[in-house]
Parts: structure tokens; sequence; C-alpha cells
């Protein structure tokens, strides 16, 4: 079934939901089993506090950026470390608060270093190659980009005119040869400006202004894929998800029922508390809702695929899985009593998962996990 919106886009309507009697999406699983792990050390590369990005190359070894110590840990199939590669700094083959790397065309390691305005990219063996001079419009946040198959590198970002003014938000590619920027088209309008600002607690000290999220609030939420199309859920207290190509065509939407999780009194209670230990904050709470998202994070493989994150009753993690056109194809549910980082990196490679997980005492490990279906 198609519709067609203002300004000729065609939607693609294609709607799974829960029918009474039969188990949720035809009972499709797939149960993510742990096969690697790596971290635990009390020093070293093994030792881990802020895993701001990871990637696997060709040869099947883990590449994983640690951002205390701004440098790329390269550990082989095995969980062996190989190298270290870069450290902080300004200099060549140096990191300052960078957002994250990505593997490029040809093994090539990418390192988006806004702090230091630049690209720094290493060859697939870890030693430096070249800086790319590069002039950003945000900075400090997670870097999600992809790999088309020209071997460029996918990103939002604004464009910054001759006059250096930024405008607006568009999908650029980066060359992989470093010969210029592609503006591929602008980004996709994604939920309103409204709905982010409610769920923002602004308090304000002297001159200094402290933005604060609300625990649970509806937020909209996005990701680019490898042909630069763009998967959004305009409001994460529905799943609905749309599905945006160049210039917004070809527009997919896929909707789902699933249970509602309520935030209990002793999370609510929770929350307050933690916010409040340090003294009055001034907070409305009565804007926590009651329920969590039924969204909280979509991410997107090199193979199209788009993720989703949501959790169950149980307080379990789990990911349903589409196809590139938006057909269902399973759900992925973490090893029992595993504990995952929100903004963990979710590096997906066929059914193998790279991640992050942390144990009892909110250490964090790299993971290798195997989907099994059924």
């Amino acid at each position: 079934m198609s519709l067609i919106l203002g300004g000729g886009a065609r939607v693609a309507l294609v709607c799974l939901a829960m029918v009474p009697g039969v188990p949720e999406a035809q009972g499709t699983r797939w149960q993510l089993r742990e096969t690697l792990r790596i971290g635990g050390a009390e020093s070293g590369p093994a030792s881990f506090s802020a895993i701001r990005a990871m990637d696997v190359d060709p040869k099947g070894r883990i590449l994983v950026f640690e951002r205390t110590t701004q440098d790329i840990r390269m550990f082989g199939p095995d969980g062996r470390l190989v190298r270290t590669i870069g450290r902080s700094g300004a200099g060549p083959g140096e990191m300052k608060n960078a957002e994250g790397m990505i593997i490029g065309q040809g093994g090539r390691i990418w390192v988006r270093d806004a702090a230091n305005a630049r690209f720094t990219i290493f060859g697939p063996d870890g030693d430096y190659e070249a800086s790319w001079t590069m002039r950003f419009c945000w900075s400090q946040g997670l870097w999600a980009p992809q790999v088309d198959r020209q071997g460029r590198i996918l990103d939002y970002d604004c464009i910054v005119g001759g006059d250096a003014r930024p405008y607006p938000q568009a999908i650029l590619a980066y060359r992989g040869d470093r010969s210029g920027v592609d503006t591929l088209f602008r980004q996709p309008d994604c939920g309103t400006r409204a709905l982010s600002e409610a769920g923002i607690w602004v308090r304000q000290s002297g001159r200094s202004t402290m933005y604060v999220s609300v625990p649970f609030a509806p937020f909209p939420v996005a990701a680019i894929g490898p042909s630069g199309e763009t998967w959004c859920a305009p409001n994460s207290t529905r799943y609905e998800l749309m599905r945006f190509g160049a210039g917004a065509k070809d527009t997919i939407r896929v909707s789902r029922n699933v249970p509602r999780v309520p935030i209990t009194k002793a999370q609510r209670d929770s929350i307050i508390a933690s916010y409040e230990a340090k003294g009055p904050t001034g907070f409305d709470y009565g804007r926590i809702p009651d329920s969590k998202p039924a969204i909280s994070r979509i991410t997107i493989d090199g193979e199209g695929r788009p993720w989703v994150r949501r959790t169950d009753a149980t307080g379990a993690v789990l990911w349903d899985v589409f196809s590139a056109t938006g057909q269902f194809l399973a759900t992925a549910e973490l090893p029992p009593g595993a504990r995952a980082p929100a903004a963990a990196p979710w590096v997906v490679r066929g059914r193998t998962v790279y991640t992050v997980l942390l144990d009892e005492d909110d250490v964090p490990y790299v993971v290798r996990l195997q989907g099994d279906g059924r």
C-alpha cells in the first residue's frame, strides 16, 4: 500500500502488529551468545573507562577508541592486543577529545577530531598517514557515520558557506582520497523542535546555563544508512519508523505495537533522589513521563538494516532488526542478565555483534556476540 504526500514523496506503509494468541513478530528471535570478552585489567590497553567508538576491520581485528586516553586499541580476533594507535595531543597522529572513528575504504582508520579541526587518518595496520583539515559545525557528541559504496564517509553536518556562516544540516560525503566533500542532500526533518526542547530541563546559575535531559522524556531518534538514507522515529513514545532517501523520496514507514513499559514509583523516586543528592535543583519532576520510550535508539548496519533498541518490562534490552526495505527480520536478545549502556557502540557484521557490556561493578568490557536464530 502506498500514499502520496505533499511534495510528491511516495510512502510505502509496512505495518507489523501483535496479534492476540500469536507470539510477537512470529516469534522470530536471535539469541546473542557471547564468544569473546576483552577487558577487566587493572591498567593498560585491556583496561577501559569510556569507550566512545568501535569498529572491526576485514581481518576481524577489533578497534576500540578510548576517550580518556584518546587512543585506539587494536585487538586480534582472539582478543590479544595487536597495538595501540595514536595518543592525546595536537600533533600528527594525535587526538584531542575526538568524537569517534570508522574504518573506511582500504581499511584506513578515520578519526573525527573537531577539537583539532581535522580528520586524522591511519593506515590499515595503524600507522599514521595524513591529517585532513576540516571545519565542522558540531563537536563533542557521538559520531555515527557510514561508508558508502564509493568509499566516502557519510555524516550529518551543516554546510558552511563562503561567508563562514553555517547553513541547514545536510548529509555530507567526505571522499576517501581527500579530494573534496560532496553535499548529497539536506537532512530530512525528524520530529519537532518543540518535542526536543520539552525533554530538557534548563537551569541557570549566575552566568552559566546547564541543560539536563529529562529522564525517559520523548525525543526524536534518527540514524544515517550506508546509502545516505535516514531512518527516523519522530517521537520515541511511538514505535513508528520512517525511511527517507535522497531528497525525502521513496519514504517507507514501519510501525509495530509493543508492550508499554511503565516507570515504577521506585524508579521515579530513585531518579529524583539522584538529582537532589547535592541540593535542590528546581527541576519540575512532573515532566518525567509515566512510561519508558518505545524506541530508545536506532543504528544502521553496513547492509542498511535498521536495528531498533527498546526495553521490555523486565528491563532486558532488545534489538528489533529490519531489512533495508522495512521488513521485520527478528528480535535480537542480549545474554541473560547483560547490562548494556544506552550509548554503547553497536557494530554488526552479519549476525555477529561487537559492543560494550558492564559487569556488576559497572566496569566496561568489549564483547563479541553471535546471533543464534530460532
